[in-house]
């Protein structure tokens, strides 16, 4: 599990962009249609990437520091905990142990995929499909083809949501064929059989505290 864990985060030199990228969605954007946040952010972000890169190389501090303050605020972290975890175990986690899972997982989400981002070559590219939003609905997907640098074709689908909120949040992601909060909650979940909420809080704590990764 740990090796598909593994194929997921570098699937290909793009998926930290993706993953990173079409999750920012700034406070001022929030009027925007979803696939219009998506291609302005992913332009933003490829340009930092494409000025800093050397920065980021040297000081992993600064990447990550980079990638949680544009992400953080503008994903459904919570929401993506939840779904992660499953009911029956966000049920019986205390509102303690939900934040500091929050705040572990967070930290390991932005430093796994924040490495990725440093992959791009400038060669990849990203072909949308037409976005499908009905009037009045708060949950979309964004569907997408990225053509990797060596030819490669990865599907990709992006599941966002406006529900309760002020903007388009992302909240998962699929790969082609592999699902993000799947991987994550399949792995997560043999720890917490094994070790409970607690342990799998630990366990994330002392990753993140192992850097760069």
């Amino acid at each position: 599990m740990k090796h598909s864990m593994y194929s997921f985060i570098r699937h290909s030199t793009l998926l930290g962009l993706w993953l990173t990228a079409l999750l920012v969605m700034g406070s001022t954007q929030a009027m925007q249609a979803p696939d219009v946040v998506v291609k302005d952010t992913i332009d933003k972000m490829v340009n930092n990437i494409q000025t800093n890169r050397a920065v980021y190389q040297k000081n992993s501090s600064q990447l990550y520091a980079m990638v949680e303050r544009v992400l953080v605020p503008t994903l459904h972290l919570e929401r993506m905990s939840k779904l992660i975890l499953g009911k029956e175990s966000t049920r019986a986690a205390s509102k303690q142990q939900m934040a500091a899972f929050v705040s572990e997982f967070k930290t390991y989400l932005m430093r796994s995929y924040a490495t990725a981002l440093l992959e791009y070559t400038g060669e990849e590219k990203v072909i949308y499909q037409p976005l499908k939003l009905e009037p009045g609905a708060d949950k979309v997907v964004i569907s997408a083809a990225l053509i990797a640098s060596d030819g490669q074709e990865y599907p990709i689908n992006l599941y966002m949501s406006n529900r309760r909120d002020t903007s388009w949040r992302a909240y998962n992601l699929d790969v082609a064929g592999i699902n993000f909060v799947s991987i994550y909650r399949s792995t997560f979940g043999d720890i917490i059989t094994k070790k409970g909420v607690d342990g799998l809080i630990a366990e994330l704590r002392e990753k993140n505290a192992k850097t760069p990764y």
